[in-house]
């Protein structure tokens, strides 16, 4: 086994705790990392507690509140939910802590955990930390306490406080929300609001049936696409598996790139702010997405890819907004969280009186592949970065999250995935032409990988 792939096998990633379950991720894991945890926190303290509707996540839960418990801490237990919610009954009854048992947008077959202490995520100093405290059995002998409590209320009245009135309920909306989190409250949430919202997918099935927990990803947005043509809807809106993560499909059926969705969140959200807004962005993002921030008066900071990394950086520097590649989207009026609800309706706040696509026009061409995603097994992390650095010699080299090569005609970033054994690589270029000659290099210096990485290509142009 390859060593990204001995990696990937691991439930133990950077910023979490994510796997197979019962494999990798299993009841007595979570026991020992809910006490482990448990035991870096005050006795007594007060924890909320979460998790999806993937079928393994009771029992993980289970275990990980027998683990807090144990430890001597108070669980405010708010069971399956989608995980923003879970995040605001932590900001909301200013808990110690939180924790979501999720594995996002991973398999069906996968679970995880995510974790705050205080108001941060995990970084991997921590996660080395909580591993061996793991594996040594060091944890606290406590007699904590299990609530029940109902996360939505309070959610429930500040989303709504905070939009209504504000968004005109005109236009018909798909929701898709890929039988995970949201799909039971989302579209509640929507029609309170006044929408004519039309679902697809929104019965919470564990296994995921109909599509992949991925919503960033085009093939996995087919049946959307299809049904906001169809149903002539103005906006077509998906979440993943947790419902964190957001993306959009327009009129026209087109998924709308996260570069795009990133470049008009900025615009607005800087419009009638203070010149030199810190704003946080993944650095897989189209480097335009860099040049409008400057353009709009705000300050951009490239980050490592991931949740984790993001969030901390976000809040560190008091950002006004945070913008991911793949999905998530950060609001400092939001409490820093990223909520795919919140997003979405951030989104149709600034569809009042245009289209989606006509903003998408708004940006420009983007000169740029989606993600590309290459298997470990067929080249390494460190040959891919060998072969592109004898491509292009002469390239402007960082290394904030694998290597990012600045070239006369644009930019490739290649760099080694946090959960899963590939290597995540995106080619853009200045120009349409800079663009074809970017993209023709890369892929004769992958020859193995060449038909892969060209459908992928082009499954994202449909």
């Amino acid at each position: 086994m390859t060593g990204e792939a001995t990696r990937a096998a691991s439930p133990w990633k950077p910023c979490d705790i994510r796997g197979v379950f019962p494999c990798a991720v299993s009841e007595k894991l979570f026991r020992h990392v809910g006490a482990a945890l448990g035991s870096e926190i005050e006795e007594g303290g007060r924890v909320v507690v979460g998790g999806d509707f993937r079928l393994s996540t009771p029992p993980l839960k289970s275990a990980l509140i027998e683990g807090l418990t144990a430890s001597g801490l108070h669980v405010l237990d708010c069971g399956q939910a989608p995980t923003p919610l879970v995040y605001f009954k932590g900001q909301e009854t200013h808990a110690q802590a939180v924790f979501v048992v999720t594995a996002s947008h991973n398999p069906p077959d996968q679970n995880g955990l995510k974790w705050m202490i205080g108001a941060l995520p995990p970084e991997p100093a921590d996660i080395d930390r909580l591993r061996a405290a793991v594996q040594a059995g060091a944890a606290r002998n406590g007699h904590g306490s299990v609530e029940i409590v109902d996360p939505l209320a309070c959610y429930e009245t500040w989303m709504l406080s905070r939009w209504t009135g504000l968004i005109s309920p005109s236009r018909k909306i798909v929701l898709d929300a890929g039988n995970g989190a949201w799909s039971r409250l989302g579209p509640a949430i929507f029609r309170q609001l006044g929408f004519e919202a039309e679902c697809l997918f929104c019965e919470t099935d564990g296994r995921f049936p109909n599509r992949s927990p991925d919503c960033a990803r085009s093939g996995n947005l087919s049946a959307l696409r299809a049904a906001v043509v169809e149903r002539k809807a103005a906006l077509g809106i998906a979440w993943d598996g947790d419902g964190d993560r957001v993306a959009f499909v327009d009129e026209g059926g087109t998924h709308a790139t996260t570069d795009e969705i990133s470049i008009l969140l900025a615009r607005a959200v800087l419009k009638n702010g203070v010149a030199g807004e810190p704003v946080v962005c993944d650095i897989k993002l189209s480097d335009a997405v860099r040049r409008e921030i400057l353009r709009a008066g705000g300050r951009p900071m490239l980050e490592r890819s991931g949740h984790a990394f993001m969030r901390r950086r976000l809040l560190s520097e008091r950002a006004v907004l945070g913008l991911d590649a793949c999905g998530h989207y950060f609001f400092r009026e939001a409490g820093s969280r990223d909520d795919g609800l919140y997003s979405a309706l951030f989104l149709l706040k600034l569809l009042e009186g245009r289209s989606l696509a006509d903003l998408r026009r708004s940006v420009g061409p983007l000169f740029s592949t989606p993600e590309l995603r290459l298997p470990a097994a067929l080249l390494s992390h460190d040959a891919v970065l060998r072969r592109l650095r004898a491509a292009f010699p002469g390239a402007e080299e960082s290394n904030i999250d694998g290597a990012r090569l600045v070239v006369d005609d644009g930019i490739v970033l290649a760099r080694e995935s946090s959960t899963e054994a590939v290597v995540s690589l995106r080619i853009e270029g200045l120009s349409s032409a800079g663009y074809g000659r970017l993209v023709r290099h890369c892929l004769d210096s992958l020859a193995e990988a060449r038909a892969l990485l060209r459908h992928q290509i082009d499954e994202a142009g449909q």
